[in-house]
């Protein structure tokens, strides 16, 4: 990409990586860059940053390609360890549960549906949260890979399942439960009912056995 981008304004500051809204060409794009580590010798930051830079973008191109809703990778950058991907402007599903909203069963059956393509690729979130999906006008998106990876185990399908829930029982209580019954009606509709009922057994033996994974900084 050639000519200058402009910045328009940080939209999040994480312990790994500034994520800005810039401008090229009159064209606004998200550009996530990943900070270095002043703990690290530069040789080795450098070639972590690029790692996951790399594996990042190509999480979400997969995941577009699967027809899973995301942003679009537009360029990357490897010596800054940006990517520069599609904005998409909208609400957070936490801004968005947390304003009242009552009619969600179109927006979580969405996010049941989005998931199950993802999961359909091989391909798991890692930090399946509330504030990590898009609401626009209905529609849900998936934002921030860093933690995204490939499995066929249906462990780490049912780990993005059983953080989305455990997100939303903490911060929406009243509502989780309804939330995730159109989550998983969106999911079969997808992979069918075989599917769902498999990932839910999994997701049963998580809690059962106490594993309650951090992958990051989790948002609800």
């Amino acid at each position: 990409m050639v000519g200058p981008f402009e910045e328009l304004r940080v939209i999040y500051v994480g312990a790994e990586a500034v994520v800005k809204l810039v401008e090229w060409r009159g064209l606004k794009l998200v550009a996530k860059v990943r900070v270095p580590k002043p703990y690290r010798r530069p040789e080795v930051d450098q070639q972590v940053r690029s790692e996951r830079t790399i594996r990042e973008a190509r999480a979400m191109i997969r995941a577009k390609r699967a027809g899973v809703p995301c942003p679009a990778v537009i360029h990357l950058e490897l010596s800054t360890s940006t990517i520069y991907m599609q904005y998409v402007e909208g609400e957070s599903l936490r801004a968005v549960l947390a304003s009242g909203a009552e009619d969600f069963s179109e927006i979580a059956n969405g996010l049941g549906t989005a998931m199950a393509l993802l999961h359909s690729t091989g391909l798991y979130h890692g930090d399946l949260v509330p504030a990590n999906v898009i609401v626009q006008e209905g529609m849900t998106y998936l934002i921030d890979f860093g933690l995204a990876g490939r499995s066929d185990d249906v462990e780490e399908h049912a780990i993005d399942y059983h953080l989305l829930e455990r997100s939303l029982t903490a911060g929406f209580p009243l509502i989780a439960s309804k939330f995730m019954e159109k989550v998983r009606e969106g999911y079969g509709s997808v992979l069918g009912d075989a599917a769902v009922s498999g990932l839910l057994r999994r997701v049963e033996e998580i809690r059962a056995r106490g594993r309650y994974v951090e992958r990051g900084e989790h948002q609800v």
